[in-house]
């Protein structure tokens, strides 16, 4: 990474040089601290022969470093704004594609080739729960995501049973996922600097769950109704997606006692609870509109 064009990356002068601001409805907050890049590079362990995603790449600062190791790179970005920067940024480097579009509503598999990714991104903070679960869902693409979060949002997803923090993202991405916080990262690494430290998060997707799941759609209900009150007792939660019978008979037939609280339940005891109602109670599931996982 000796490329000169990385000691000029200066987000504050091509914002203020066309008279205009980051904008917070994009979550935007641009790494401007190299050790943090090369840390992230690192952690991701990038090598000529991956390919690698990256979601907002913002002003390329980590999308520069990342072109000059991977053998290739998509970057999808939103902002218009910045694209012509991008792209002028990566002139030399064939290997590093932008698209413009929308993270959310873009397919990842027009990006997919046949190799498994890797996902490389300090993800804008103001959806960084929708892309998870976009992630979670096209997991047989990736190989390995390596992500920025917020520190409270890496907190809720390494979270283990028992404690406030765990919830429905800490178990479903678990489920999935060998989820680990690889280090933190302070304010001053970014402009604008936020007002909360981040983490970098290391996601490597499980080739077969410990948790064995029928059917993922009733599960993700399963872990919105539970987690939608947290001081409902389960016997309680769960009737915003079952009558109240069927509750009764699912918790009984799972050996789980319904004045517990969700907080209490293991991944493994999720994973059962579901897959008995994907077994014996999937005609009375009532469509259900919960808060989002989180």
């Amino acid at each position: 990474m000796t490329d000169g064009r990385r000691k000029e990356f200066n987000p504050r002068e091509f914002f203020y040089g066309g008279k205009t601001f980051p904008r917070k409805s994009l979550g935007q907050n641009y790494i401007t601290d190299r050790r943090v890049i090369d840390r992230i590079i690192d952690t991701a362990g990038i090598s000529a022969e991956d390919e690698v995603l990256e979601i907002g790449p913002g002003m390329g600062a980590l999308t520069l470093a990342l072109a000059e190791r991977a053998g290739r790179v998509v970057a999808i970005e939103k902002d218009e704004r910045v694209i012509g920067h991008l792209r002028e940024l990566l002139d030399g480097y064939p290997n590093a594609e932008i698209i413009p579009g929308d993270c959310l509503k873009l397919d990842y598999g027009d990006f997919y080739e046949g190799r498994k990714m890797k996902v490389v991104s300090n993800l804008p903070y103001s959806i960084s729960t929708p892309v998870l679960i976009k992630l979670l869902r096209g997991r047989d693409m990736f190989s390995a995501m390596i992500l920025m979060l917020q520190y409270e949002v890496g907190e809720r997803i390494t979270a283990k049973p028992g404690g406030k923090k765990y919830g429905s993202i800490s178990v479903l991405l678990q489920t999935y996922m060998d989820v680990s916080m690889e280090f933190r990262v302070p304010p001053s690494a970014f402009w604008p600097k936020p007002k909360i430290d981040s983490a970098v998060l290391k996601f490597l997707p499980l080739r077969a769950p410990d948790v064995h799941v029928l059917d993922e759609e009733i599960h993700e209900k399963v872990l919105r109704a539970a987690f939608s009150s947290r001081r409902k007792m389960l016997g309680n939660s769960l009737r915003s997606i079952l009558p109240k019978e069927a509750v009764e008979g699912l918790l009984s037939s799972c050996g789980i006692d319904r004045s517990r609280r969700a907080e209490t339940l293991t991944i493994k005891e999720f994973g059962i609870l579901a897959d008995e109602a994907a077994r014996s109670h999937k005609s009375e599931i009532i469509p259900y509109h919960a808060p989002c996982i989180e």
